[in-house]
């Protein structure tokens, strides 16, 4: 029964969350915008962090300072964790606290940290109790049948997410390594005295290469251009070039449409 709980709540502050993502951007920028990683309406650091907070909060909910400490602490680890990990596998930074004060690689910072303890309050005090009777309706009326379905779709959103990711990785390693060519070509011209004909066909290479890239950059598919639409501040210290030559082709594709 515990687990059945644990799984709902996930799968319903998941969907919460993703739900004021999308409201947060109507408001702000005036249009749709998918927040979620995942093809589902769902943004699971939401559900986790939720989940996390139930589980380590729940016991010493009547104390209202260790609810904060505990909620700034397990919401940061969550942020702190993801990011690092989504880093380490996919050379990407998803957000970046760097410029905010007292940060940690821009993993994390202060700041944020602090706003994560209130809300774990108001979390546990407000939201929770409302939500959690909710989850018990679902469990007690669908219960396991809803569950197999939903763990389904859960696990294949999974899969093809890690291989869309897999895919943009590849992609961002190919463009990359065009630039990195195209930049040493060009610098041979301006640092050597060459040949004509060794200027020529470096310029030739230039130009195929040139030819690679915008092939390379046309091969970004729909998932990725909403998933830097969704994530404007991604950077990557390995695959910068590479991700500013694909938002100039997305960009190019926007002002078309």
């Amino acid at each position: 029964m515990n687990y059945y709980y644990i799984f709902y709540s996930f799968l319903v502050y998941s969907f919460l969350g993703w739900t004021l993502e999308v409201i947060y951007h109507i408001y702000t920028e005036k249009r749709f915008v998918n927040r979620g990683f995942l093809y589902g309406p769902v943004c699971p650091i939401y559900g986790a962090t939720s989940v996390l907070l139930i589980l380590t909060l729940t016991s010493i909910s009547s104390n209202i300072f260790y609810v904060y400490m505990g909620g700034a602490v397990a919401a940061t680890l969550i942020e702190l964790i993801t990011g690092f990990l989504m880093e380490l596998f996919f050379h990407t930074k998803w957000w970046d606290y760097s410029t905010e004060k007292f940060n940690f690689k821009g993993y994390i910072c202060l700041r944020f940290s602090l706003f994560w303890g209130l809300l774990a309050i108001f979390f546990m005090k407000i939201i929770n109790p409302i939500i959690s009777n909710f989850t018990y309706w679902i469990l007690n009326n669908f219960g396991q049948v809803l569950y197999n379905i939903l763990l389904i779709i859960i696990i294949v959103d999974i899969a093809l997410t890690i291989n869309s990711l897999i895919t943009f990785r590849r992609l961002f390693i190919e463009i990359q390594d065009v630039i990195s060519e195209t930049k040493i070509n060009i610098d041979k011209l301006i640092e050597a005295r060459l040949s004509k004909e060794t200027i020529l066909t470096i310029q030739q290479r230039i130009n195929y290469l040139g030819d690679i890239k915008d092939r390379l950059a046309k091969r970004v598919s729909l998932r990725h251009r909403e998933l830097l639409r969704a994530y404007p501040h991604l950077t990557s210290k390995r695959f910068e070039g590479a991700i500013e030559e694909i938002k100039k082709r997305i960009d190019k594709i926007n002002i078309k449409k």
